[in-house]
């Protein structure tokens, strides 16, 4: 039953859409990974749908995957 209850942003890969915080809706451009497990994402550079506003968010910022890159 390992990855239950893992936290959303590590299921982001680049190219999905996410909620950020309570009212932000972005697309994931890039992700850095962390220092125990670069494949980990941690720190996202994303741009905002509506402003188009390119900046990096906390990974714990990403509240849920709203579409995947695929579907």
């Amino acid at each position: 039953n390992e990855g239950l209850n893992e936290p959303e942003f590590l299921k982001v890969k680049a190219g999905d859409t996410v909620l950020i915080g309570e009212d932000e809706i972005a697309k994931v451009l890039t992700f850095i990974g962390g220092s125990r497990d670069p494949d980990s994402p941690t720190l996202f550079q994303v741009a905002n749908v509506d402003s188009g506003e390119i900046h990096w968010v906390h990974g714990e910022e990403v509240k849920q995957i709203l579409r995947t890159r695929s579907g």
